[in-house]
């Protein structure tokens, strides 16, 4: 569909307005030749009338000018010079037209061009993508460059195109003889619109930077602490010598965190607390699991992730892929950049969009392909250093510990967010963690065979595949993966790769735990803005009372003639003739339609300051529904106009389907689509203290209260969480 889409946008549209240019072209050689007919004639006829001028003296002669009407000689000769004058004007005029209509051609047919060589190229390089790294990352690289340029002079001709239609059609308003002010009104308008399609061609100069930038990776969001050789001597020491026996390129740069997993990546790092950005191969090491694995599992996955920096992987590593995923986090960037942008953005934006997203999913198979190809390889250079068992058990230990350390940092984050009385803050959480962590039992399910592993960039093979292709039993790997956790061994083998091993995990914690207080203030501030938008209750009604009224009395009216019809032949037999049909039928026709109109009437009438929907600052309050609606229950809702207003709220997929009573006709009800969770509210208009709301103060007040009832709900959650905490 999203093809199709493109398509559409950028082939068969240009196309469109090329045909139109071809219309254009037609009516525009079609006014030229019949007014240079006109101008050959009046240069036949203007000598005759001339002759008969100097001929005629002083006394008046009539001459046939057409159509049998019949002119004096001087006033036909006048007219003959006044229209001579005016097709001197429309002649050239018609041919500018008809350079404007070959514009529209031109420029529609390179715009379908363009965009159908972009669409054909950006298959055919998908596909060649597929044939060898090198090949996947030559194509891309290209595309890259080739692909904003060419996305920009789209919509250049595009603009370019329009207003070349729009002029064509204001100068065709111009015609011999005077101009009515409609015309006149007419052509200025039309450039008008010709002005603005040349502004938002000019305006794309604002835009071009945001367009042309699409393509570039932005830096990779990071939070840790990027160590110095001095801060860990041992860790540098071990990933160098590493790297050499692998013969790989040796990282820039190796930062702890405390999250994410192990990896590696060439592209720019923006590194948070510290707000700088770190360029070249960074190494990413979690720290908890330098004492979760033991020296031989820790070769292994760190010889894993060098493994991408050596051999005919390395430039794939340190090109293709940092700019892969930043472009992925810049076409996100682009996206909400269109949901914040005005129209004349949007439209100018959204073509590029739809295009870097095409773009991204024709390389998808081919990345996904090469990307399963080098963990593989990645594997097996661990392997080379540690030997398979190890880079097995190493797989199968972080698969079965990460959902524990994710909890217990989650489980930290809470504590810290919302701390209480009796809750002592944690100054070394890599221990804290560990200590916890090897209370609990550690078990795998065996689907965790079947996951992938945590990575921020790269689409791994499952764990199960990676295990066989080192040739060893899931058994075996499991076994040795899911040994017993010793604390007290495991901090020991942390901290021996620092030099001040307790400075560090205390700075580490206090940056992770301060970063999320501080993300959790904003979230906090941010819910309490929401949930004060709204105060009170508001009730919202059709107020179409005049409308039923209207009706109503039409209905009367009605009824009346139709009453009058049927009596005309009793009162009036000389009117009825001898065949009262007619009447009959007539009067039929006329009650046929008060019945149908009349209850529609009434029923206007009736509901219009009845309560449709009332707005609280928890729920939604529907007429026919025996329960309120809780707004924490409305997943999305929606406006829509047509014959009615329809209002739909979309019910989460957890929330009970709300139960109905019994409808009326009479009233204004809400009904309930069960299967596709949707409450559906139909009104002529949405009123509030008998005032219309237009559609944007409809979906802006709605708006307000589902935010401010779903900020509600979660400082609520927060605030029974906190209990629940202070309990404990």
């Amino acid at each position: 569909m999203k093809k199709l889409k493109l398509i559409a946008v950028l082939v068969l549209f240009p196309l469109g307005l090329n045909l139109v240019g071809v219309w254009e072209l037609q009516r525009s050689t079609d006014d030229h030749a019949e007014y240079a007919a006109y101008q050959a004639d009046l240069a036949e006829f203007r000598p005759e009338l001339q002759a008969i001028a100097d001929n005629s003296g002083s006394r008046p002669v009539m001459v046939d000018v057409g159509d049998g009407e019949k002119m004096e000689v001087k006033m036909a000769l006048s007219r003959v010079t006044e229209m001579q004058d005016e097709l001197d004007t429309l002649l050239p005029l018609t041919n500018v037209m008809a350079w404007v209509a070959k514009g529209t051609i031109t420029l529609g047919l390179l715009a379908a061009l363009v965009g159908g060589l972009g669409l054909l190229a950006l298959n055919w390089a998908g596909r060649r993508a597929m044939h060898s790294r090198d090949q996947l990352l030559h194509s891309f690289t290209r595309v890259t460059k080739l692909l904003p340029y060419v996305l920009v002079g789209h919509v250049v001709v595009m603009g370019a195109a329009i207003a070349a239609i729009v002029a064509f059609e204001a100068l065709g308003a111009w015609h011999a003889g005077r101009l009515s002010a409609g015309e006149m009104k007419f052509m200025f308008f039309g450039m008008v619109l010709v002005a603005g399609c040349l502004y938002s061609i000019w305006q794309m100069g604002t835009q071009l930077r945001v367009m042309l930038n699409m393509f570039q990776p932005t830096p990779m969001d990071v939070m840790g602490e990027a160590v110095t050789v001095e801060q860990a001597p041992v860790l540098w020491a071990y990933v160098k010598d590493l790297a050499l026996t692998l013969g790989a390129l040796p990282p820039d740069h190796i930062v702890l965190g405390m999250a994410a997993g192990f990896y590696v990546t060439s592209g720019d790092i923006a590194l948070a607390p510290a707000n700088t950005t770190l360029t070249g191969r960074t190494l990413h090491v979690p720290l908890a699991y330098l004492g979760i694995l033991d020296e031989a599992e820790t070769t292994a996955v760190i010889g894993h992730e060098l493994g991408h920096f050596a051999g005919a992987d390395t430039e794939f590593s340190m090109r293709f892929v940092p700019i892969y995923h930043g472009i992925e986090r810049s076409l996100v960037v682009i996206g909400q950049t269109l949901v914040d942008s005005e129209w004349l953005q949007r439209a100018t934006l959204h073509p590029a969009f739809m295009l870097g997203a095409y773009f991204m999913e024709s390389f998808d198979h081919a990345v996904m392909h090469w990307s399963r190809v080098r963990e593989l390889e990645a594997d097996a250079a661990g392997a080379q250093l540690a030997g398979n068992l190890a880079a097995a058990s190493a797989l199968v230990r972080i698969s079965a510990i990460d959902p524990m350390l994710q909890e217990r940092l989650v489980a930290h984050i809470t504590q810290a967010t919302r701390p209480t009385s009796e809750h002592v803050p944690v100054s070394d959480l890599p221990t804290t963690v560990l200590r916890e962590i090897a209370a609990l039992p550690l078990t795998l399910p065996e689907e965790e065979m079947a996951t992938q592993l945590p990575h921020p960039s790269d689409t791994h093979p499952s764990n199960g595949e990676r295990v066989a292709s080192l040739k060893v039993s899931i058994d075996d790997a499991v076994r040795s993966g899911t040994r017993p956790l010793d604390a007290t061994q495991a901090c020991a083998a942390m901290d021996r790769y620092f030099a001040q091993p307790d400075v560090l995990r205390a700075r580490l914690t206090d940056d992770y735990l301060s970063h999320h207080v501080q993300q959790d203030a904003v979230l906090v501030e941010t819910l309490r803005t929401h949930a004060g938008n709204v105060t009170g209750d508001v009730a919202l009604h059709e107020g179409a009372r005049l409308r039923g009224q209207i009706l109503i009395g039409f209905s009367g009216l009605l009824a009346v003639a139709g009453l009058i019809l049927l009596l005309a032949p009793v009162l009036f037999p000389g009117a009825a003739g001898r065949d009262p049909q007619p009447f009959f039928v007539g009067a039929g026709i006329a009650l046929f339609i008060m019945l149908c109109m009349l209850p529609f009437g009434v029923r206007l009438f009736r509901r219009a300051h009845k309560t449709a929907l009332l707005l609280t600052p928890d729920h939604f309050v529907f007429a026919n529904l025996k329960a309120p609606l809780p707004i924490r229950d409305i997943a999305d809702f929606n406006l829509q106009v047509g014959n009615v207003v329809m209002l739909t709220i979309l019910l989460e997929d957890n929330a009970p389907l709300p139960e109905l009573t019994s409808r009326s006709f009479f009233a204004p009800d809400v009904a309930l689509n069960k299967k596709k969770r949707w409450l559906m509210l139909p009104m002529s208009k949405f009123c509030r203290d008998d005032k219309k709301l237009k559609l944007p103060e409809l979906a802006e007040l709605i708006g307000n209260y589902v935010n401010a009832g779903a900020a509600r709900h979660l400082l609520q959650q927060r605030s029974e969480q906190s209990g629940e905490l202070k309990a404990g």
